[in-house]
């Protein structure tokens, strides 16, 4: 048995602490900036979105939400970064489908693993590609662009946002099926790929709704297609690849916010619930419309299934398809 003393003491530290600790349980999240990585340029579709969801969850937060664009390395700079950072919630990132799962069978030697570093929030949404060429392509549809480009001496160039990207398999899926002759130039993201394709320095694309509807709504590219399954809401006129003549070629990218392994099961809750409360709000829904993105919003055990079914998808695809990057 401890002598009073000790026992006094004892019991007064043990009181210390709880009340040490008692503002550190109450204390809400969060109560500082979050830092929302996007892994690629200013301008593209995952920048675009960043800035719609993080303007409206600063406003219900009280908190700044400041978006960091960290391109390079088809997303790998962007994502490893994430990867390593503290998982207190306090970074986040907005993924796509060649960050967190294609980019693992691209790159076997990525300094991150996709599935292991990171604790999946929510599926924000899907946004199939478009079809698009240069607006002097005297085409209207996929057969009229095949026609035209197997004429080119010399063939034809397509752009994509990186090697590996779901634009390059898109597009390769293209070529193969069509036997055209066509140079692949990658660039870093969709928006720096854009300006070449509108001077006509690169004949085609398959660019993500979000950013191409707006361009082609603006006469500065030609949009001939989609490779939704069946048409987008957000583009209801625009034919399928299937309607034009290409059997079994559906293909949509999807975008999801992660955030570092082993963060905090409450903090997880709070920004899955959070994020997709503002992807539903009525104004959101408006501007997702106008962008060509289909909002979905998940738990994060039904974000982690989706991105491990993926995986076994774009092996499919990038076997068939022959795409080596280096």
């Amino acid at each position: 048995m401890l002598p009073r003393g000790i026992c006094a003491s004892i019991a007064g530290l043990v009181v210390l602490v709880a009340q040490m600790a008692a503002p550190m349980a109450q204390e809400a999240y969060p109560n500082r900036t979050v830092r929302w990585v996007v892994p690629f340029p200013a301008g593209g579709p995952t920048d675009t979105l960043s800035r719609i969801l993080t303007a409206r969850l600063s406003e219900i937060w009280g908190q700044s939400v400041v978006v960091e664009n960290k391109g390079g390395a088809s997303g790998a700079i962007g994502t490893d970064f994430t990867a390593k950072s503290q998982p207190d919630g306090y970074t986040v990132m907005l993924g796509t489908q060649s960050t967190n799962a294609s980019n693992m069978i691209f790159f076997p030697n990525l300094p991150y693993d996709p599935i292991k570093d990171f604790q999946p929030l929510t599926l924000i949404g899907t946004a199939c590609m478009a079809l698009v060429t240069a607006p002097n392509v005297p085409a209207n549809t996929p057969k009229e662009f095949v026609e035209w480009a197997k004429k080119q001496d010399g063939g034809v160039s397509y752009a994509s946002a990186a090697p590996g990207s779901s634009q390059h398999v898109a597009a390769e899926l293209m070529v193969k099926r069509a036997g055209l002759n066509a140079t692949h130039v990658p660039y870093r993201g969709s928006s720096a790929a854009m300006p070449d394709l509108m001077s006509g320095r690169v004949a085609f694309m398959f660019d993500n709704l979000p950013s191409a509807l707006p361009a082609a709504k603006a006469g500065k590219v030609k949009a001939l297609a989609q490779t939704c399954a069946t048409r987008s809401p957000s583009a209801p006129d625009l034919p399928t690849m299937e309607e034009s003549g290409f059997p079994d070629f559906a293909i949509e990218g999807w975008y999801g916010i992660f955030a570092p392994a082993k963060t905090p099961r409450p903090i997880v809750d709070k920004l899955s619930a959070d994020i997709n409360k503002v992807l539903m709000e009525p104004a959101s829904l408006e501007r997702w419309k106008a962008l060509g993105f289909d909002p979905i919003g998940t738990t994060p055990e039904a974000f982690a299934e989706r991105q491990k079914a993926d995986l076994a998808y774009w092996k499919k695809m990038i076997e068939y398809t022959g795409i080596k990057v280096e």
